[in-house]
């Protein structure tokens, strides 16, 4: 039986199929059309590394297995858009960051007159938590004040790179406020740092994306 006939199985199936075969923890389970087959793309993180997975979407046979020495960019998850797309269902989006210890995307939403700090998981878009904050407290630490909006410094960045930006934050680098923004190209990966206030580009940092 191949992927292009019969049922497909359910992704959780196949997440326990993986599981039984291989120790580690599941990063994320892709449907995809590859070889004009229906196959499963599944990221495992184990303790000997990283590894891609492609399985038979219908009968759940392991295809082939790849090490692969980036786990970021494997990884799928949400953008920084999407993140506070997922949080103005719960109020006005007043400020947005990427905690990158924790993985998760911290929002700050006002509703009906109290503010709320929400954290989204960056992989999968689940609110991990929602817990009331003092009014004023959420925007001091990571909105500083600029001259440059967050929507010029996108504009700045795509100048220099022609891509999608995928997160946008300020950073204090050695007492100078800067944006961080990230932009994806189909083969590679740009990081541009701009001056806050000035709407200088600091350094464009470019990085291939690797291939299955």
């Amino acid at each position: 039986m191949n992927g292009s006939q019969g049922s497909t199985l359910e992704k959780e199936k196949m997440n326990k199929i993986v599981s039984a075969k291989y120790p580690g923890e599941i990063l994320s389970t892709e449907l995809t059309n590859r070889d004009d087959k229906h196959q499963y793309k599944t990221v495992l993180k184990s303790e000997q590394g990283v590894y891609v997975i492609w399985s038979d979407a219908v009968s759940g046979e392991i295809l082939n297995m790849n090490r692969t020495e980036n786990e970021e960019v494997q990884e799928e998850h949400i953008t920084k858009d999407e993140a506070e797309k997922i949080a103005s269902k719960h109020g006005k989006v007043k400020s947005a960051e990427f905690n990158k210890e924790n993985r998760v995307y911290v929002v700050h939403v006002s509703s009906e007159g109290k503010i709320y700090r929400l954290e989204i998981n960056r992989a999968t878009g689940d609110i991990k938590s929602k817990n009331e904050v003092e009014s004023g407290d959420e925007d001091e630490p990571a909105q500083p004040s600029t001259k440059i909006t967050q929507e010029e410094a996108r504009q700045i960045a795509l100048n220099e790179v022609k891509g999608t930006v995928t997160d946008i934050e300020l950073d204090d680098e050695d007492g100078v406020i800067v944006y961080e923004v990230e932009v994806e190209t189909k083969t590679k990966e740009a990081q541009v740092i701009i001056n806050a206030f000035s709407g200088e580009v600091n350094s464009v940092t470019m990085e291939t994306k690797d291939r299955d």
